[in-house]
């Protein structure tokens, strides 16, 4: 390693980057502390946290130094297939929660779809950068191996049952497509998308009835069923289902414009919102820093985006274009269902914020995540500001 590489590499790092990931580190800190301080056997767990945001930066450092040209090919495709094994092994080890979604082991456990999220935006990004570089035009053919590369895992997670970690994976394959249709066929495929959603709003809202019969009668689990009941009509079930979605939607209006202050919040530390430091970590938020505090978490979250979008629009890789793209439909799919969630604007469905829910594996996928973008970003001409 010579001194012209290192200059040339630290003046080409996103500075700005991490800089935005340490200002949402410290909401992450702060809410996991204020959601735990007080419950019993959980005084502790913010330290816990600050010990994951630490090891996380640790590993998003060391994969900006790997090249990720080397995550092509092979290495993409061992990770996948590694990550599926993982997803068939889990079922082998009891349930939390009533999921089998974690490899239980002595002083470790870990939550295999986290990591599969990375190896399914590899192994698609080689893919379509591979029919690019053979200037083929995108058909069937393309979008039914894409289909099965996310299918897979999708329905092994699907069975865990996680539904929260399986949409991701849709999130991720949706934003990957967009980039990678021609403009004719995205126009065509984005009008089509939301009309279906339209439509399915729409008979949602004017029969509630209807659509929680139909919903009754589907082969979910009784717990996804209850959740998208709730999501219909949140008071169906007030006291069980939607319960957690109610008491989030209170605590977030009870914060107003600047919140009842750390540790003040009377729903978060009043323990009546379930696993409120993981996946209802932004009722937490909302409540005690208020509007202003909520408001410039989520502006972070733009700015993280957009500045990962930046990266992408000065890279003429293919396979790193498609890379972020993926990532930055990861991340944006968690944060609008977390905090559409929160506000009961989406239904529960088991996800957690990036980057500020509590959760050791999810914390260290998704700076990995972002370690690989950073890794583009100084392996590619240098981003004008």
């Amino acid at each position: 390693m010579n001194i012209d590489w290192l200059k040339r590499h630290i003046r080409d790092f996103d500075f700005m980057l991490v800089i935005i990931l340490l200002c949402i580190s410290v909401f992450s800190v702060l809410a996991v502390y204020s959601a735990t301080a007080k419950r019993a056997g959980m005084e502790n767990w913010y330290i816990k946290e600050i010990m994951w945001q630490i090891l996380s930066y640790i590993f998003m450092f060391v994969f900006v130094l790997v090249d990720y040209r080397m995550l092509r090919n092979r290495v993409a495709w061992i990770g996948y297939w590694i990550s599926l094994v993982l997803l068939i092994a889990v079922f082998a080890f009891p349930s939390v929660n009533g999921a089998h979604s974690w490899i239980i082991l002595p002083g470790i456990q870990f939550q295999p779809s986290e990591f599969a999220k990375i190896f399914v935006i590899l192994v698609i990004s080689d893919y379509m950068a591979k029919v690019k570089e053979k200037e083929e035009r995108f058909g069937f053919k393309h979008f039914s191996l894409i289909a099965l590369i996310v299918g897979v895992p999708f329905a092994l997670i699907l069975k865990e049952p996680a539904l929260g970690q399986a949409l991701v994976l849709l999130g991720i394959m949706g934003a990957m497509l967009i980039l990678f249709l021609e403009k004719r066929q995205l126009v065509l495929y984005c009008i089509m998308g939301a009309l279906l959603v339209t439509s399915v709003f729409m008979v949602m809202s004017v029969y509630p009835d209807q659509t929680i019969r139909l919903i009754q009668n589907t082969p979910l689990d009784d717990h996804q069923k209850e959740r998208i009941i709730t999501f219909v009509d949140p008071e169906a079930d007030p006291q069980n289902g939607g319960w957690q979605a109610l008491e989030a939607k209170i605590a977030i209006g009870a914060g107003q414009l600047f919140g009842r202050g750390l540790l003040n919040g009377s729903q978060t530390q009043g323990e009546w919102v379930p696993e409120q430091w993981t996946d209802f970590i932004f009722s937490a938020i909302g409540e005690e820093l208020g509007f202003v505090g909520s408001s410039t978490l989520v502006f972070l979250f733009f700015l993280l985006l957009n500045r990962m979008i930046r990266i992408a629009s000065t890279v003429d890789d293919d396979f790193a274009i498609h890379f972020i793209a993926g990532a930055v439909g990861m991340f944006t799919f968690q944060i609008y269902e977390n905090i559409g969630m929160n506000l009961s604007l989406m239904p529960v469905a088991g996800i957690t914020l990036p980057f500020v829910s509590y959760g050791g594996t999810s914390l260290l996928t998704n700076f990995v995540v972002v370690g690989i973008v950073l890794s583009i970003a100084i392996r590619r001409r240098k981003l004008v500001f």
